[in-house]
């Protein structure tokens, strides 16, 4: 019995420690992964009711206001200004929804505008373009911006499913491109709903749009790890946090017809600080926003497409409101790894061996269970594979050092009573 335990507390101990370089590593990522996607998938309708306020603002430069611009599109001049005025509520990050570029030759004031930019911590810069209708798959004109464009590293799932990107049509200005992040513009109606890409893809790369920019920024989630996108049937995204973005099988998010978002007018923010013009609500709007979205919009009429940024801004500031998913902080991952080892040490000890295999394979089962029933209940997330893993071992070794069968023979059976 004590030579027993002994081995089997050697062997669960290193094991645990391999398993628990393997997990840092990534190398069980895979495994979890495919878990988390059928704990989504079954409970997929939690992740589209908003819990509250997104806090994301849209500063808009309205078209119908054109004549109080220096000249329309707005100048860098005016965008100094706007800028240079949003600088006070820091925001975590600042969305440019509308191309920055004034043609050829760039104006003077181009520079001051990268200027007034480096005071934000977080800039994504939008690029408008074009989406293929055909299914070639002819690489995609990026012009001198190919270089700079990121891309995803994980993304799983039915990759044809993305619409392909055919070519970029306008890009910022060079010289406002300095410490900021490039991302696409795109939006797709279908029937009477607006769909906005999370990627576009360009053979065998997928670029983020602007959505997915705003989003990896702000949660701290780079394109290289922790930050994965799935196609296909259970489409979705996953960011560092918990936060997870319901997608179309197409990899697009339909923004909801009831999205809305808080809206200040540049205008009032432009006027400068000898008046004061800014509203209280809009001006509290701004000290609690984390996402800014600015750029040039028309008035809204019936039939006529929303302006992008508009589109953009309903969009962030409706998936900052879905609930997000709870992961198992370290320590609790320990003490569940240190339930599963008590459980290998119990079939080891005091399950016969050839009962071995069926205690594990229901032990693995009652966990995974337990595991599907707090994600329904409460969105939380325990990764099953090293946990698993542990049982497993406990399975191999109580099949080889578990208790031994009772042998009955004729001397030990018990006699008949006379």
């Amino acid at each position: 019995m004590f030579l027993r335990l002994v081995l089997t507390l050697l062997c669960l101990a290193a094991t645990a420690g391999y398993l628990d370089r393997e997990q840092k590593a990534g190398r069980f990522h895979r495994v979890d992964e495919l878990f988390l996607d059928f704990l989504v998938s079954n409970t997929r309708g939690r992740f589209e009711k908003p819990e509250g306020g997104g806090d994301v603002v849209l500063v808009e430069m309205r078209e119908q206001e054109r004549t109080d611009y220096a000249s329309w599109p707005p100048p860098p001049l005016d965008w100094q200004t706007l800028l240079k005025q949003l600088q006070t509520y820091k925001p975590e990050v600042l969305v440019i929804a509308t191309p920055l570029n004034w043609g050829k030759p760039t104006p003077d004031f181009a520079p001051a505008v990268a200027e007034a930019l480096l005071a934000f911590p977080s800039v994504i810069l939008g690029i408008e373009t074009q989406v293929a209708e055909t299914t070639k798959t002819d690489a995609a004109f990026l012009g001198d911006l190919d270089s700079l464009l990121p891309h995803f590293q994980q993304v799983d799932g039915d990759l044809s499913r993305a619409p392909r990107l055919a070519s970029l049509i306008t890009a910022p200005d060079a010289s406002v491109r300095a410490s900021t992040e490039l991302g696409l513009l795109s939006a797709n109606r279908v029937e009477d709903e607006w769909r906005l890409p999370y990627a576009l893809r360009d053979q065998d790369r997928f670029i983020p749009t602007v959505l997915a920019a705003a989003l990896a920024r702000h949660s701290r989630s780079p394109y290289s790890g922790g930050h994965r996108l799935r196609l296909g049937p259970g489409a979705g995204a996953y960011l560092q946090g918990g936060q997870y973005v319901p997608l179309e099988i197409s990899g697009e998010f339909t923004v909801p017809e009831e999205a809305t978002v808080p809206t200040v007018n540049a205008l009032h923010l432009m006027a400068g600080n000898l008046v004061d013009v800014l509203p209280e609500e809009e001006k509290a709007a701004l000290e609690k926003a984390r996402i800014l979205v600015v750029g040039t919009t028309q008035a809204e009429v019936p039939g006529a497409p929303p302006s992008l940024p508009t589109l953009y801004a309903r969009a962030l500031n409706r998936l900052l409101a879905l609930p997000r998913l709870r992961v198992l902080t370290e320590m609790e991952q320990w003490i569940a790894w240190g339930i599963a080892g008590v459980a290998a040490l119990w079939i080891v000890l005091r399950v016969r061996r050839v009962r071995a295999f069926r205690a594990g394979l229901g032990l693995i089962f009652a966990a995974l269970v337990v595991s599907y029933l707090c994600f329904q209940s409460n969105l939380l997330w325990c990764p099953p594979a090293l946990p698993t893993a542990l049982i497993a071992v406990g399975m191999i070794l109580g099949r080889f050092l578990g208790k031994k069968e009772t042998v009955v023979t004729e001397e030990t059976a018990p006699t008949a009573a006379a």
